[in-house]
Formats: C-alpha cells, structure tokens, sequence
C-alpha cells in the first residue's frame, strides 16, 4: 500500500476504491459518452428464435431496465475482427494494447480510458447477474411446474384405480351377457 501526498501536503492513499454494487448501477449513473453493451461486450450471438410472448417480454424489458440493460431485443451481433487491439476480438492481445495505451496516451486520456472500462465491468457484471437471475427464475419455475404435474398424477392414481375396477365390472358383466346369450340361443 502506497501513499502519495496531496496538494495540502497530507498523504493520501492510493487504495482502489471499491466499485458499487451493479445492482444498484441505474442507467441515470451512466456517463452518456460511455459506450453501451451492445457496442463493446463481446458475446456468442444468440441463436434466431420466434418472438416471446408479451408477457416474457414484458418481465424481460423490466429485469433488462432494473439491472440497467436497456430495453428491447439485444441487437443483431455483427462480425468480430481479429484485430489484437479490439477489446472484443478473439485474437486481442493485453500486452500489446496496453503498451500502445500507455505510450500514445496522455494521463488525462488514460484516466478517461479508465473510467470508461471501469464503467464496461459494471455493465458486463449487470448482465451476469441478470442471466444469473434469469436462469435461476427458468429453473424455479421449471421445478414448480413438475412439483405441479406429479402432484395432479398422484391424484390421478386414485381415479385410474377406479376406472380400471369399472373396466373390469364391465368386461365381466359383457362376459356374463354373451355366455347367458349362448346357453338361450
């Protein structure tokens, strides 16, 4: 831990300070000049589905706007480069872009810079906790659906016994009617 003094002469310490929770991040708190998500994260492209039902939509737009997603469809993703100074390139390279970072940049802009993937982490953390959220929400209801459905077989169990018992009344009651019309005819 490192110390640095201050234009008063006090020494101030140099300690990150520790960034917000992203679940209270509100896209109001973003810096506008910032880029979105949409531009900068680098993600597999979902695969073409048919629209969700309103409702789904509806609960998504809200996670989406509570979690400060934005709201809507994720846009169309489009071709990666390969360029190894592209954040969201397969082939980038950390090294590389940091040294060409630090020796063609100025402290402001590096601050800048800073600031702006300090903002990208958040976001990128906003959007793991939303999948978090909604695969954990998909798994609740996919166990309260089967808790449903074996619940409603186990109460069928009883009706299907009776069923089965009137089948077999039938069955010997239709066996009775054709033997007695046997013997009569």
């Amino acid at each position: 831990m490192s110390s640095t003094p201050s234009a008063s002469g006090q020494r101030v310490s140099s300690i990150p300070r520790p960034l917000p929770s992203p679940l209270r991040a509100t896209s109001e708190s973003r810096d506008p000049s910032t880029p979105t998500q949409s531009s900068t994260s680098s993600h597999k492209p979902r695969p073409v589905s048919a629209t969700p039902p309103p409702q789904k939509a509806r609960a998504r737009d809200l996670l989406r706007k509570h979690y400060g997603l934005g709201v809507g469809p994720p846009p169309p993703s489009s071709k990666i480069s390969a360029d190894p100074m592209n954040l969201n390139s397969p082939a980038f390279d950390a090294k590389s872009y940091y040294e060409q970072l630090i020796t063609t940049s100025s402290l402001p802009a590096l601050l800048k810079r800073e600031n702006e993937l300090l903002t990208e982490i958040r976001q990128l953390d906003s959007e793991r906790q939303s999948l978090v959220y909604n695969h954990h929400h998909e798994l609740i209801a996919a166990s309260d659906t089967i808790a449903t459905m074996k619940t409603r077989a186990e109460s069928l169990d009883a009706d299907l016994d009776l069923l089965k018992a009137a089948f077999s009344e039938i069955s010997r009651l239709a066996a009775e009617v054709s033997t007695e019309q046997n013997s009569t005819s």
